[in-house]
């Protein structure tokens, strides 16, 4: 079983997508707002410090071995068709990124808005990064996109035993309040599925997403993969 925990840097923020994030679509920001974004960005990687905490595990009918952990719902036995491994990977930008937004919030909304969407932003980054390093240790295996906790079926009730099986709290600081919300909030729980002549799509699934009724992208006639 493969298991770490990595510092993860993001050097160049994801602008676009924080823009979309804040609702822009295809429309450019005017240079006030351009330089806010720089000012927030600049503050937002002085703050973070990107953190990942994963476990690799083998699965065999559906079922993760030696591991506490239970898959529930369709949408993940979906998800994980053909899959023989699976990765559980815990993302976080840490909890200074959380009161970083806060102080700004008392400072000026505006800007609290900002640092909150590029941070949204950056967590992706650091997931994707996160992806790179881990799937270099499976040169032979195809893998699926990530499928967070909350997705479709799949229960967000298994916060907890999640980021326990991954010691998620000693490790990178990471734990669930009793909404099952993960605390820093910029923080992201998955799995990725590992295996072989995949059928599953590599285009993220609108309809498993909860956000699906609230989401600018939608509204815009697009979803969030940037593929």
């Amino acid at each position: 079983m493969d298991s770490g925990v990595k510092n993860i840097v993001i050097e160049e923020v994801d602008f676009e997508e924080a823009l979309r994030y804040l609702g822009y679509g295809k429309h450019m920001p005017d240079e006030k707002t351009k330089e806010l974004l720089l000012l927030c960005a600049k503050q937002l990687q002085e703050t973070m410090q990107g953190k990942i905490v994963y476990r690799v595990f083998d699965l065999y009918n559906g079922q993760v071995q030696n591991c506490a952990f239970s898959l529930k719902g369709q949408a993940i036995a979906r998800h994980l068709q053909n899959c023989d491994k699976i990765i559980f990977l815990c993302a976080t930008l840490s909890a200074g990124v959380d009161l970083l937004i806060r102080r700004k919030q008392i400072t000026g909304m505006a800007e609290a808005m900002i640092t909150d969407s590029i941070a949204s932003a950056v967590i992706e980054q650091v997931c994707d990064k996160a992806e790179e390093i881990i799937l270099k240790d499976f040169p032979d295996y195809e893998h699926t996109t990530r499928f967070g906790l909350g997705y479709g079926d799949f229960p967000l009730s298994g916060q907890k035993q999640f980021l326990e099986v991954l010691d998620a709290q000693k490790r990178v600081g990471v734990c669930v309040n009793s909404s099952m919300m993960l605390t820093p909030s910029k923080s992201v729980t998955c799995v990725i599925g590992l295996g072989h002549h995949l059928t599953t799509s590599g285009r993220k699934d609108c309809e498993m997403c909860n956000l699906k009724d609230k989401c600018q992208f939608r509204k815009e006639g697009r979803n969030c993969d940037r593929e």
